[in-house]
């Protein structure tokens, strides 16, 4: 009887171990299909990221490394994906719908639309949000995480270089654009002055 009761307790800790591995497997599965979902047209996730200036230049199999660590979620209208000031440890890309940035007295920066790239200085710096990114209808985003983007980085030199270059060029160009629009508004407010 002693024997049969052992064996019986044998058995459900053994039932209870492979219901914990079938239920890691079954997370990793979650998580697999939440990173796999963007990938449900590979060549037109390919396409789309190929014209997205931060990933200019890139190989497809490069594309397919950064789609492997991608993480993709739909977040509905009206809601905050990212906080002015709160920590800077991602990134992510416009897949559906449209975006605003916000300073923090609640007037817009500007809106994003699909392609469109947001929080990648945060990613590479890790600095504090700059301003509040609020969702204007229903968006689904392609998140990219700095952990899993430095360990893509350490692993491919070559990808790592060019997405950095392509970060400093655009950068400049963003750069040059705001240059111009405040010599516009100083001009303006001159002009005001002189009045």
């Amino acid at each position: 009887m002693m024997s049969k009761t052992r064996l019986t307790g044998r058995t459900r800790r053994t039932g209870t171990i492979r219901r914990t591995k079938v239920n890691a497997l079954h997370e990793g599965q979650r998580k697999q299909s939440e990173r796999r979902a963007s990938l449900k047209d590979p060549d037109e996730a390919i396409k789309k990221f190929k014209k997205i200036q931060m990933f200019k230049g890139l190989s497809t199999g490069q594309i397919m490394k950064i789609l492997n660590i991608a993480s993709i979620k739909k977040v509905q209208e009206q809601e905050n994906i990212y906080t002015i000031d709160e920590k800077s440890d991602s990134m992510f890309i416009i897949l559906k719908g449209k975006i605003s940035i916000m300073f923090n007295n609640g007037l817009e920066l500007l809106s994003i639309t699909p392609a469109g790239t947001v929080g990648e200085m945060g990613l590479f710096t890790g600095e504090k949000r700059s301003a509040t990114v609020l969702t204007v209808s229903e968006c689904t985003v392609l998140f990219l995480h700095q952990q899993e983007m430095f360990k893509l980085f350490n692993a491919d030199a070559h990808l790592a270089n060019k997405i950095l270059l392509n970060v400093i060029k655009d950068l400049s160009r963003k750069m040059r654009k705001d240059n111009s629009q405040l010599e516009e508004l100083l001009y303006r407010v001159r002009a005001l002055d002189s009045l």
